[in-house]
């Protein structure tokens, strides 16, 4: 059954890993710079994922073999790659941007490779294809420009924050809606996004004198990784989960609400009053949605998972999750007999 003990030891031991790991990478300049600190973060994140799914023994097939491996193992490492070399002083700005606008058309295909969406075109229409295709490239695009202006604009650490709330809840709604694995996966994600998000924004407020906010802005990988590790989240969720478009659009775009503290009577607030506004700000539509998806779950759920458990039906059954013969599925990336492409 869900251990919530190792959920907490793995969101702990990656926040712990990644928040080392940007430490040492940063002291090792004393003025760090954005390159170097752009690679310092990607490479801390990465090592605190990492160590996380270690934690958990959260498994990911080599060659990857469903979405979330695919997530895993080519989404977010081109993600870290891009970041980095966009980072670099040769690199123009256009270039970069077009390697993110790239690899912003290419994530919606990459996850559903080899799954019913595409290996079956009978099932889903060249118009369903087209509208959803449509809909998460202009979701996708609009989240991850809007968040990188915003950092260039009024930085502060409310905005990784504001990321990492987002992905925290949209791993529980992916997993009450049937994605155990895709909710598992997001954990160690969130901690070590936040945990290098804190380092950075500590240790550039103690070398800078500042309070609040970090002056030093929001090293661009971070608002990458969170834009594209939600994304892909919420994207596993709907098509392979039972998350409805609604509640995922709701999530993706919940952190822009932090571009409502750049209307005048806030704007010019003290850093941390806007950073506090940010937050409560993007809090709010996630609320909604999470207990909206906490009722649907004890509707439809969570009575059928128990009586299954009292009926014993299935070798692997325990709690409301079952991963044989029921709703829950630790890996339900490929099925396409439990419901029909979505647009």
């Amino acid at each position: 059954m869900p251990d919530p003990l190792l959920y907490v030891q793995a969101t702990a031991s990656a926040a712990v890993a990644a928040a080392a790991i940007v430490v040492v990478l940063l002291w090792l300049r004393r003025s760090p710079t954005v390159a170097w600190l752009n690679a310092a973060c990607g490479i801390a994140v990465a090592a605190g994922l990492l160590v996380g799914l270690r934690v958990e023994d959260l498994h990911v097939a080599v060659p990857p073999s469903s979405g979330l491996d695919r997530l895993l193992l080519v989404v977010l490492p081109a993600t870290l790659l891009i970041e980095g070399i966009a980072a670099l002083p040769a690199v123009a700005n256009r270039f970069a941007w077009g390697l993110r606008i790239g690899l912003i058309l290419l994530t919606p295909r990459i996850l559903l490779h080899g799954s019913v969406y595409v290996s079956d075109p009978e099932s889903w229409t060249a118009w369903q294809a087209a509208i959803s295709f449509g809909v998460c490239w202009a979701m996708l695009a609009s989240c991850w420009g809007l968040m990188f202006a915003l950092g260039s604009r009024r930085p502060g650490i409310s905005i990784p924050l504001s990321l990492g709330l987002a992905i925290g809840s949209a791993a529980a709604t992916v997993m009450m809606a049937g994605y155990l694995k895709g909710g598992e996966a997001a954990m160690p994600m969130v901690a070590a996004l936040l945990g290098t998000a804190t380092v950075v924004w500590v240790m550039a407020g103690r070398r800078r004198g500042a309070s609040g906010e970090a002056p030093s802005g929001v090293p661009p990988v971070l608002i990458a990784v969170g834009v594209i590790g939600l994304f892909g989240v919420l994207f596993i969720g709907h098509f392979f989960g039972r998350v409805s478009g609604g509640r995922a659009v709701a999530i993706c775009l919940a952190p822009l609400l932090c571009w409502v503290t750049e209307i005048a009577p806030l704007k010019h607030q003290r850093p941390w009053i806007v950073g506090a506004i940010r937050l409560c700000l993007v809090a709010v539509p996630l609320v909604i949605t999470l207990t909206l998806a906490k009722r649907d779950f004890d509707r439809d759920l969570a009575p059928l998972g128990v009586m299954e458990r009292e009926k014993k039906i299935g070798p692997m059954a325990w709690g409301p999750f079952l991963l044989e013969g029921g709703w829950f599925f630790a890996n339900p990336a490929e099925r396409a007999v439990d419901r029909s492409p979505r647009a």
